[in-house]
């Protein structure tokens, strides 16, 4: 059996519009602030808290971060809640991957708010064993996460699921399988050192 772990935004979930649209209603109050457009948040899944702020409101100061990151949590979960952010044939195949016998869980730069309102908005969260994300312990890379995993479940049939550059270093960082998921929001540029690709989510079942 495989332990799968896997990525949230562009591999499980497709959340912009609803991040894009209340990260604009957290700065609602500040004019100076340029809204950013869907694709330049897209464009920022996968960096870790401090680089994706920056890149996505950079004129804002830290104390402004502090308060637009608060608001957009509030406003965010209003907004997924009750409405389907996964993408097409997501939930059948956890589901499927679960009956198997693998184990999955997850490894992603976000924070445990975000992980648990996806988790929990999209009812995924029993399909998955010790689901952990970057703020859940307090790491700086990707990498952090699959080390704090490997405390839990042997480093053995291991696949490292994800759509960005940060999913393909930490499994080299640990040696173990990168699969890319094309439908994501990476590019070609990013998948070069993939050891698989998969233009489907069903497509991992041919892989384990």
């Amino acid at each position: 059996m495989a332990l799968l772990l896997f990525d949230l935004d562009g591999t499980l979930v497709d959340s912009t519009d609803y991040l894009t649209k209340a990260i604009h209603l957290s700065i609602e109050d500040m004019p100076h602030l340029e809204k950013p457009s869907r694709e330049l948040v897209q464009s920022a899944f996968g960096l870790t808290g401090g680089p994706f702020w920056k890149k996505v409101v950079p004129e804002a100061t830290i104390q402004e971060v502090n308060m637009i990151r608060t608001r957009r949590r509030t406003f965010l979960d209003q907004l997924v809640k009750g409405n389907n952010i996964l993408f097409p044939g997501v939930r059948e195949t956890l589901a499927k991957l679960k009956e198997q016998g693998h184990t999955l869980s997850t490894a992603s730069n976000c924070g445990t708010h975000y992980l648990n309102m996806i988790l929990d908005t999209q009812d995924i969260r029993d399909y998955f064993t010790n689901p952990i994300c970057l703020g859940t312990i307090n790491g700086e890379k990707k990498a952090d996460i699959l080390t704090a995993h490997f405390k839990h479940f042997p480093k053995e049939n291991v696949l490292m699921i994800g759509d960005r550059l940060s999913d393909i270093e930490a499994a080299r960082a640990h040696d173990v399988p990168a699969v890319i998921c094309t439908y994501g929001f990476g590019h070609e540029g990013e998948w070069k050192q993939a050891d698989y690709r998969i233009g489907q989510i069903e497509d991992i079942l041919k892989l384990v």
